[in-house]
């Protein structure tokens, strides 16, 4: 029971350690047959409808025989399941077929042991649940420690009032390096995920150097950014967007040929009543514009 324990925490993800720890139970105990099912939880994409779900099985092939039914397998065998719910996402099960000759005490052990694996992978899976939640709901990415819209919006906000004062402009850049996260593959491997990481926070350190350090830069998503620059006004931000465009090559993502930049920009003037979500709208069309027409990027004009 430890080393299952041991192999289910120990691993990258719930998912990969359930299944690695599944195995070691089947390879130790040898049943005929073994599956683990989900109602919902590790069930990818997320079924609309509670239903039954094999996420594996063991062996994953049986070499010149037949698969036999379940009821036939019911019948013939037996079946030991542990089946765990968790809380807002359904049940987990772990079903293991023997033969009928297996031994009773034998039996009650393995019993034991996997409803422990199935009760600690749900808790393990609950509590997964309830991080990335919380990650969901921080105000800032947790890898790159940028305010997301929410939070940006919220300090361009109170800068406003202070513009309108001083009778100053500002304008709202959007900037996107296309192609960034590119991947030859559906599956990321880890020394993969590792330079695409590299390149998106050396891509955030090219942006805050363009910038001043009272401008602002938030994230929209892993090749998307948002700048704020104060006392910016249209001719001061197409220099801006000209140099970021002319200078990509400084960081290793834009030294990348299928790395293409694009920037949408727009200029609040002193005094606007719009708000922050109508310039960023104004921005979004402005790249799509950009990136439409291939060209560097894009102004918005605020009457448009």
């Amino acid at each position: 029971m430890a080393g299952l324990l041991e192999t289910l925490r120990s691993s990258i993800s719930v998912s990969d350690g359930l299944k690695l720890a599944f195995e070691q139970f089947c390879r130790e105990t040898r049943p005929e047959r073994a599956l683990i099912m989900s109602s919902g939880p590790l069930v990818i994409p997320q079924p609309t409808e509670a239903q039954l779900h094999i996420l594996h099985a063991w062996p994953s092939h049986q070499p010149g025989r037949d698969p036999r039914s379940r009821e036939e397998r019911t019948a013939t065998t037996l079946c030991l399941r542990a089946i765990a719910e968790i809380r807002h996402q359904g049940e987990i099960g772990l079903i293991i077929y023997f033969r009928r000759s297996f031994p009773k005490r034998a039996a009650a052990a393995c019993r034991r042991v996997l409803e422990t694996l199935v009760q600690t992978a749900a808790a393990m899976i609950e509590v997964d649940h309830r991080y990335r939640a919380l990650l969901r709901a921080l105000p800032f990415d947790p890898l790159t420690h940028l305010p997301v819209w929410s939070l940006f919006r919220e300090k361009v906000d109170r800068r406003f009032a202070r513009l309108d004062h001083e009778q100053l402009p500002a304008t709202l850049m959007l900037v996107c390096f296309s192609g960034l996260l590119h991947t030859t593959s559906d599956i990321v491997e880890a020394e993969e995920a590792v330079e695409q990481i590299a390149h998106v926070r050396d891509a955030i350190s090219f942006l805050q150097r363009a910038i001043r350090p009272t401008d602002l830069i938030g994230q929209l998503d892993r090749e998307s950014y948002v700048l704020w620059l104060d006392g910016g006004d249209r001719f001061a931000s197409v220099e801006r967007a000209e140099q970021i465009c002319r200078r990509k090559y400084l960081c290793s993502a834009g030294a990348n040929p299928l790395v293409s930049v694009k920037i949408g920009l727009v200029t609040r003037e002193p005094g606007s009543t719009d708000s922050l979500d109508v310039f960023f709208e104004r921005a979004r069309l402005a790249l799509s514009i950009a990136q439409e027409e291939n060209v560097d990027w894009y102004f918005a004009h605020e009457s448009a």
